[in-house]
């Protein structure tokens, strides 16, 4: 087989304290190897060289399913981790690149059993040790949770990033509202991808963003292409993005194409496997403007390991301009780390929540602590008044969200992306709005906020939304962060992998219960999670409204009428020491 070579610099200081890398390049081969069904699936493998010799030592391997991915951020990771003496194995996800077959879905059970016969295979080749570890972010973290339900043998270590173990409430549907503008009916079969297909930006932002090209390269068997030829002239009858589910679905709907409830068995926590089996360790690795929050804070909490939350949006990144004070947490050492302690016997990890907090004292940003539930935090419950927020319960009367429709960070809201540094005046003179009085110390806000609204509304459905905002004394008013609820999906439910920290709304074809016109009903739900310090003058405000401004998000609710009087919001507020 050919082999390509790289030669490079020294790779940046980390977070995590690491020896310097023992090889100064890398080459890399190319071939078919065979999947579970027989599918062929394209891998590159990356292996570490010095002074242009290629290591022949066993090694661990990382294994990934990003091979067509070749953008200059993807390939500076590879070198990071093949230069410190791990084999790389990125392998083209069935139905895309140069692999055969047809992707039916994103994140199946398919891509799942694809990535553990990747995985075995790695462990069994004679540059392999036989421990094997995963990486990646977004899709190539959710595919990670959902291989440990097949058990690979091998696999010692997984480091899924910008993702979350409960999938379908934080990639296809939070509380009933779409998070993502998917396509009114499953794939089923069809010739034709989707002219855009579901992309997890805004309408605005899929209007004017720009798809990452992937670079298609054959494998070096394929001196003449025409087995890549072969391959994406089967990929035609391939679906779009998240192609397995539809808008609006509930959450065990059938998908009659495939045979199966994607949103239950395409999601670990809500499958019937939902823990990892026994020696293998997960890292996971996160934002608190993601929208994974919350399911990877709950997966810690069930199953151990460490996670690392840090001030970033999708991509654990800074938006540009919106670098956080104290960022210096980098999510590739963190997984070095990990994987050297499980895959090398090497150095000491810690199972814990490592996360950053928002307004900290300067180099006081980052805590530790064993999981989430461990924070010393009271609830501290605030009522809505006439335009206000009080420790008392109010008698004011009922309104009408019958405000032009909000446009949440003036149009470009996403929830993969919760960053905004503007202000957020606009957003608030079409919302219902109330504040706090101003803080008398600093106040440290870390955990769960909680809604708990009482509306109507004269249809039969409507969308609630409620966001915290930061005030400052000139006026200027930021975002912290938001929650909703459709009310069709209000019913509560015990979430089926046992006690939840979450409020969890199953959302069942059984559980949905339309509204009677004019009759107030309950809207519980929880906010993202966040650890933020409300500073010492400022005032906490909260804003609510019907809609934020995303047509795909739209439900025909009419007017929308909040009863101040019964509702109140919930703040998990930590002890001052």
């Amino acid at each position: 087989m050919s082999a390509r070579f790289w030669l490079f610099g020294p790779v940046m200081a980390a977070s995590a304290v690491q020896a310097a890398p023992a090889y100064d390049g890398m080459a890399s081969s190319s071939h078919y190897i065979r999947s579970y069904d027989g599918t062929r699936l394209a891998v590159t493998i990356y292996r570490p060289t010095h002074g242009g010799e290629t290591e022949t030592r066993r090694l661990p391997v990382i294994v990934t399913q990003g091979r067509s991915d070749l953008r200059p951020a993807t390939m500076a990771s590879v070198r990071y981790f093949v230069t410190h003496g791990y084999v790389w194995v990125a392998q083209d996800r069935r139905g895309t690149g140069a692999s055969f077959g047809v992707q039916t879905g994103f994140v199946n059970a398919a891509d799942a059993r694809d990535g553990k016969a990747v995985i075995e295979w790695s462990a069994a080749q004679p540059f392999s040790t036989g421990k094997v570890a995963t990486w990646g972010c977004s899709n190539q973290g959710a595919w990670q949770y959902l291989a440990l339900k097949f058990r690979p043998k091998g696999l010692v270590a997984i480091a899924p990033a910008c993702s979350s173990a409960q999938f379908f409430d934080h990639g296809i549907t939070l509380g009933g509202i779409p998070m993502l503008s998917i396509a009114d009916q499953p794939y089923a079969g069809e010739c034709k991808r989707p002219a855009g297909g579901a992309r997890p930006v805004s309408d605005q932002e899929a209007a004017r963003a720009q798809p990452v090209k992937e670079e298609l390269r054959p494998v070096d068997e394929d001196k003449d292409g025409s087995l890549l030829a072969q391959a994406r002239a089967g990929q035609a009858c391939g679906s779009g993005l998240m192609g397995q589910y539809w808008r609006n679905m509930p959450r065990d709907g059938w998908n009659t194409f495939a045979k199966y409830r994607p949103a239950i068995e395409d999601t670990i926590l809500t499958s019937a496997v939902h823990a990892p089996p026994k020696g293998v360790h997960v890292l996971q690795v996160g934002g608190w403007y993601d929208a994974a929050v919350a399911g990877q804070l709950e997966s810690q909490r069930l199953w151990g390991g460490r996670l690392v939350m840090g001030p970033w949006v999708h991509g654990n990144r800074a938006l540009p301009g919106l670098t956080q004070p104290g960022d210096t947490v980098v999510p590739d050492a963190e997984m070095l780390a990990w994987f050297d302690h499980y895959a090398k016997g090497r150095g000491t990890v810690r199972s814990e929540v490592l996360y950053y907090t928002h307004n900290a004292p300067a180099g006081h940003e980052w805590r530790r602590v064993a999981n989430w539930l461990a924070i010393p935090s009271r609830k501290q419950a605030l009522y809505l008044g006439e335009d206000g927020l009080s420790t008392a319960s109010s008698k004011a009367g009922p309104v009408l969200l019958d405000k032009p429709e909000a446009k949440l960070f003036d149009g470009q809201y996403a929830p993969l992306r919760r960053q905004w540094s503007g202000d957020m005046a606009g957003f608030n003179a079409s919302a219902s709005v109330y504040s706090a009085s101003a803080a008398a110390h600093d106040t440290e806000i870390t955990g769960t906020p909680r809604a708990h609204l009482w509306i109507s509304a004269d249809r039969a459905d409507a969308n609630l939304y409620a966001v915290l905002e930061d005030v400052g004394p000139d006026g200027r008013a930021s975002y912290i962060t938001d929650g909703r609820l459709r009310a069709s999906w209000r019913a509560l439910n015990k979430a089926p992998w046992g006690a939840s920290q979450q409020l969890w709304h199953r959302g069942y074809a059984q559980d949905l219960k339309p509204l009677q016109p004019g009759v107030p009903v309950a809207m519980d739900f929880d906010f993202f999670p966040i650890s933020y310090v409300l500073k010492s003058g400022h005032r906490l405000r909260l804003s609510v409204t019907a809609s934020i401004g995303e047509a795909y998000q739209a439900v025909d609710q009419g007017k929308v009428t909040l009863y101040r009087d019964r509702s109140s919001i919930e703040l998990p507020v930590v002890a001052r020491k």
